[in-house]
């Protein structure tokens, strides 16, 4: 595991890939999640370049906190850790993958630090106008649920009710509906690709579409699945990222 550091925030990487590598992909995970829900689409990219998956302040490996987090600390904490794991290593800048929250997060990462990510890649972006509440918010995750594999959601249980804590979870919950991703991403200078499963409840393909006319650079493309596209289709969004990959070199998507 590496380890960056910036005050009382910890990002923590779980990085697998070649030796060598000459190019990177940093996975960020969903409220509640942890850098567990890639562990099967991390499984298609090895062979392709570092695989960084990471568990935002407050998740997974990284250390309990005593106050709350927002999106924007977020971002720029992954942004630290890749400057310090990735660009510092002599890499070109990353594509940089969020899922439902860390969709958000991803995004505020775009529009705040430029060229920080040679790309994104947005899974499942959460919180579209009309739904930005806790309990619609819930509603949605609870249809989604009734689809997803079991293993699917058992990691989820897990890191949302024991790694994260509650109190926490809840905390960042406010800060998924109070998010706006449609006004950052304008801001975005690199290309973007948003991604949604074809039975996903939560992100909607009218949702999804107006995120890519937003971004300046911007793409909509549809996998199989649910809301944890990654996990349910991993050969899908992979291909997405190896595209991306691409995209970054050219500039355009």
């Amino acid at each position: 595991m590496t380890r960056t550091r910036d005050g009382d925030l910890t990002v923590v990487g779980h990085v697998r890939g070649p030796a060598d590598p000459d190019r990177a992909v940093v996975l960020v995970h969903g409220v509640g999640s942890s850098a567990r829900a890639y562990r099967r689409l991390g499984d298609r990219l090895v062979a392709h370049g570092a695989v960084h998956a990471v568990d935002l302040p407050g998740y997974g490996a990284s250390p309990h906190l005593r106050r709350d987090v927002d999106i924007p600390e977020h971002a720029a904490a992954v942004a630290r850790y890749v400057h310090e794991h990735v660009l510092d290593a002599g890499l070109p800048a990353p594509v940089v993958v969020g899922h439902s929250m860390g969709a958000q997060v991803v995004g505020q990462l775009l529009a705040d630090h430029p060229g920080v990510a040679g790309a994104g890649v947005l899974v499942g972006p959460t919180a579209e106008p009309g739904t930005r509440t806790i309990a619609r918010q819930a509603l949605r995750l609870a249809a989604d649920a009734v689809g997803e594999p079991p293993g699917t959601l058992g990691v989820l249980v897990v890191d949302a009710l024991v790694r994260c804590s509650v109190p926490y979870y809840l905390g960042q919950l406010r800060h998924v509906v109070d998010h706006r991703l449609e006004q950052v991403l304008p801001r975005a200078t690199v290309p973007v690709v948003v991604v949604r499963g074809e039975r996903d409840p939560v992100a909607p393909p009218a949702w999804t579409a107006r995120l890519a006319a937003c971004a300046p650079s911007g793409r909509c493309r549809t996998v199989r699945g649910r809301h944890h596209a990654m996990d349910s289709d991993p050969d899908g969004v992979a291909r997405i990222v190896l595209d991306a990959w691409q995209a970054a070199e050219r500039g355009t998507v």
